[in-house]
């Protein structure tokens, strides 16, 4: 975790100093990223990156866990998690592909998390922390409304999910982060989605 100096900052300050570590990350990954030239970036003495943060590692895994957060923030910008269920969460699919496009760079960064072995641990495990968080809230939605089997632990339901829906996942960012024309990968994505829903609903439905 950062520093109390880094959370005092404005939101926007956050911001600027994440992005700027971001973007050197992806652009030189984590052992040639220099922590002078993110400072530069976000318009920041060198040393004031050390007030932020431990070392780089830290910053890497900050980075990590708040590109996450960004991903989960916008998606509720569209229908907060509490008005929400597991299986309408996957079905906005096109939605999410818009979040993705628009964030290009931060999905980059976030395939680059598995490239480095040495930090991966720290970095998924901040990572997985805020999805599974977000999944689980999902699957109470839907046990809550009566859509889901309530005879099986929301932690076994959490890890079917994911694991049912991770290769459909990766095959979608792969296409989001590339694709220059959505409207064309619409109808593509909208079947997809309707078969995996099948699948889901089958698998997990009450």
């Amino acid at each position: 975790m950062p520093k109390e100096t880094f959370l005092r900052l404005r939101d926007e300050k956050q911001e600027s100093i994440v992005r700027a570590a971001i973007h050197e990350f992806v652009e030189h990954g984590f052992e040639r990223a220099k922590i002078g030239v993110i400072a530069k970036q976000a318009n920041v003495a060198t040393g004031s990156i050390y007030q932020y943060f431990e070392d780089k590692r830290e910053l890497f895994v900050y980075c990590a866990q708040w590109s996450l957060d960004l991903f989960m923030k916008k998606l509720d910008s569209r229908a907060d998690v509490k008005n929400m269920d597991i299986f309408e969460y996957f079905q906005d699919s096109l939605f999410k592909a818009e979040v993705i496009s628009e964030e290009r760079e931060l999905v980059q960064f976030l395939q680059t998390v598995s490239r480095e072995p040495d930090l991966m641990d720290d970095s998924m495990k901040a990572m997985y922390d805020i999805s599974n968080d977000y999944i689980k809230a999902l699957i109470q939605n839907s046990k809550d409304r009566g859509l889901v089997r309530t005879d099986i632990d929301n932690e076994i339901l959490m890890e079917y999910f994911i694991a049912v829906t991770e290769r459909f996942r990766m095959r979608w960012v792969e296409r989001s982060v590339d694709f220059l024309n959505m409207d064309a990968q619409k109808p593509d994505i909208q079947a997809e989605v309707k078969q995996m829903l099948e699948l889901l609903k089958k698998g997990m439905g009450g």
